[in-house]
Protein backbone atom coordinates (compact mmCIF):
# COMPACT_ATOMS: atom_id res chain seq x y z
CA UNK A 1 0.00 0.00 0.00
CA UNK A 2 1.39 3.46 -0.86
CA UNK A 3 1.36 6.40 0.73
CA UNK A 4 -0.39 9.31 -0.16
CA UNK A 5 1.58 12.23 -1.79
CA UNK A 6 0.26 15.18 0.41
CA UNK A 7 -0.95 13.54 3.87
CA UNK A 8 0.78 13.23 6.74
CA UNK A 9 -1.12 9.84 7.82
CA UNK A 10 1.01 6.83 8.65
CA UNK A 11 0.36 4.13 7.68
CA UNK A 12 -1.02 0.79 10.02
CA UNK A 13 1.69 -1.50 8.44
CA UNK A 14 4.34 1.05 9.58
CA UNK A 15 2.88 1.45 12.97
CA UNK A 16 2.29 -2.16 13.40
CA UNK A 17 5.37 -2.49 12.24
CA UNK A 18 7.15 -0.38 15.28
CA UNK A 19 5.83 -2.29 17.84
CA UNK A 20 7.53 -3.88 20.59
CA UNK A 21 5.42 -6.00 22.35
CA UNK A 22 6.88 -6.48 25.91
CA UNK A 23 4.96 -9.94 26.96
CA UNK A 24 7.44 -12.11 28.19
CA UNK A 25 6.60 -15.81 29.33
CA UNK A 26 8.92 -15.66 32.36
CA UNK A 27 7.45 -12.74 34.16
CA UNK A 28 4.10 -14.76 33.83
CA UNK A 29 5.38 -18.01 34.53
CA UNK A 30 7.57 -16.12 38.34
CA UNK A 31 3.70 -14.57 38.84
CA UNK A 32 2.12 -17.89 38.71
CA UNK A 33 5.00 -19.35 40.99
CA UNK A 34 4.69 -16.90 43.30
CA UNK A 35 0.94 -16.99 43.65
CA UNK A 36 1.70 -20.47 44.33
CA UNK A 37 3.66 -19.78 46.92
CA UNK A 38 1.50 -17.02 48.56
CA UNK A 39 -1.51 -19.46 48.30
CA UNK A 40 0.78 -22.23 50.56
CA UNK A 41 1.98 -19.60 52.97
CA UNK A 42 -1.11 -17.62 54.07
CA UNK A 43 -3.43 -20.74 53.98
CA UNK A 44 -7.15 -21.57 52.10
CA UNK A 45 -8.65 -19.06 53.96
CA UNK A 46 -6.56 -16.10 53.13
CA UNK A 47 -5.89 -16.79 49.78
CA UNK A 48 -9.42 -16.40 49.26
CA UNK A 49 -9.34 -13.26 50.04
CA UNK A 50 -5.93 -12.20 48.65
CA UNK A 51 -3.89 -12.56 45.57
CA UNK A 52 -0.67 -11.80 43.81
CA UNK A 53 -1.00 -9.26 41.22
CA UNK A 54 2.30 -7.79 40.06
CA UNK A 55 6.05 -8.63 40.77
CA UNK A 56 7.97 -5.14 39.67
CA UNK A 57 11.06 -4.34 38.21
CA UNK A 58 12.06 -3.22 41.72
CA UNK A 59 11.34 -6.44 43.39
CA UNK A 60 8.29 -5.40 45.50
CA UNK A 61 5.59 -7.82 44.83
CA UNK A 62 2.00 -6.44 45.15
CA UNK A 63 -0.87 -8.26 46.77
CA UNK A 64 -4.69 -7.56 46.11
CA UNK A 65 -6.66 -7.89 48.84
CA UNK A 66 -11.03 -8.40 49.45
CA UNK A 67 -10.59 -5.33 51.73
CA UNK A 68 -8.99 -3.04 53.91
CA UNK A 69 -9.40 -5.19 56.88
CA UNK A 70 -7.84 -8.32 55.27
CA UNK A 71 -5.08 -5.75 53.93
CA UNK A 72 -4.47 -4.49 57.16
CA UNK A 73 -3.69 -7.88 58.77
CA UNK A 74 -1.85 -8.76 56.40
CA UNK A 75 0.67 -5.56 56.85
CA UNK A 76 0.73 -6.74 60.38
CA UNK A 77 2.70 -10.04 59.48
CA UNK A 78 4.47 -8.35 56.40
CA UNK A 79 8.06 -9.24 57.84
CA UNK A 80 6.89 -12.81 58.42
CA UNK A 81 5.72 -13.06 55.01
CA UNK A 82 8.81 -11.75 53.45
CA UNK A 83 10.62 -14.07 55.01
CA UNK A 84 9.37 -16.90 53.65
CA UNK A 85 8.53 -15.60 50.55
CA UNK A 86 12.20 -15.45 50.07
CA UNK A 87 13.11 -18.32 51.37
CA UNK A 88 10.85 -20.35 49.16
CA UNK A 89 11.61 -18.66 46.07
CA UNK A 90 15.37 -18.75 45.85
CA UNK A 91 15.06 -21.65 43.67
CA UNK A 92 13.29 -18.78 40.99
CA UNK A 93 16.55 -16.83 41.04
CA UNK A 94 14.84 -13.46 42.54
CA UNK A 95 14.63 -11.31 45.57
CA UNK A 96 11.48 -9.65 47.40
CA UNK A 97 12.16 -6.33 48.80
CA UNK A 98 8.79 -5.47 49.81
CA UNK A 99 5.48 -6.37 49.48
CA UNK A 100 2.76 -4.28 49.07
CA UNK A 101 -0.88 -4.92 50.09
CA UNK A 102 -3.62 -3.17 47.46
CA UNK A 103 -7.33 -3.50 48.30
CA UNK A 104 -8.32 -1.07 45.25
CA UNK A 105 -6.63 -3.10 43.21
CA UNK A 106 -8.99 -6.73 44.17
CA UNK A 107 -12.38 -5.78 41.75
CA UNK A 108 -10.16 -4.79 38.72
CA UNK A 109 -8.41 -8.41 38.92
Amino acid sequence: MKKLNNSNFELLEDIIKGLDFQYKQDNQNNLDNLNKYWRELVGKKISAFSKVINFSDKNILTVACSDSFVANELYYEKQKLLEFMNKNIQNMGITIKDIKFNYKKWEEE
